[in-house]
């Protein structure tokens, strides 16, 4: 199994931040035991899986919060694409979650994007372009479910304070869920 330091580190920062009520599910990237694969509509087959995700925050049976973290470099196709990805889902299902069926977006739903700044080349305009994107995705929420976005960038494993970054806008978010 192939480790992917940020993955986990940006899942520690945000469990550290969860509140007791809020369930934080991980994917094998993130120290969890299966995909996360979110779903068009309550129906679970592959005609209608749309993609997995990195991280889920449940609360009261539904999905408050997805997160995504790009480890290997910064394209604008894959950024949005992943947010467009998620933004056509409207439900989480897995046989882990058998009981509770088919898990919907809340009301509000924040997705995050986690970029590893270490990355990119020295003088790079990336950063720039990753405020202008975060921008532009505001503009078109709400998308689905999807209520609120972020884009944050990280210098790696060890940048604590871009980490912090992460796990605030969790906390942020938890408090008006």
């Amino acid at each position: 199994m192939m480790r992917h330091p940020l993955h986990l580190a940006v899942a520690e920062a945000i469990a550290q931040q969860l509140p007791s009520y809020c369930k934080l599910l991980r994917d094998p990237a993130c120290g969890g035991s299966h995909n996360l694969p979110l779903f068009a509509g309550f129906r679970k087959g592959n005609d209608t899986e749309i993609c997995n995700v990195d991280l889920l925050i449940l609360s009261s049976k539904k999905i408050r919060m997805i997160v995504e973290i790009e480890e290997s470099g910064f394209l604008p196709t894959k950024i949005c694409g992943k947010f467009f990805q998620a933004a056509l889902a409207t439900h989480f299902i897995h046989q882990s979650h058998k009981k509770e069926g088919p898990i919907p977006y809340a009301e509000k739903v924040l997705f995050i994007q986690v970029i590893d700044r270490s990355k990119l080349p020295l003088r790079t305009r990336k950063e720039l372009q990753g405020e202008l994107i975060e921008q532009e995705i505001q503009k078109l929420l709400p998308l689905r479910g999807i209520t609120d976005y972020r884009l944050v960038f990280v210098a790696g494993k060890d940048d604590a304070s871009g980490l912090a970054a992460v796990g605030e806008a969790v906390r942020r978010c938890s408090e008006h869920a």
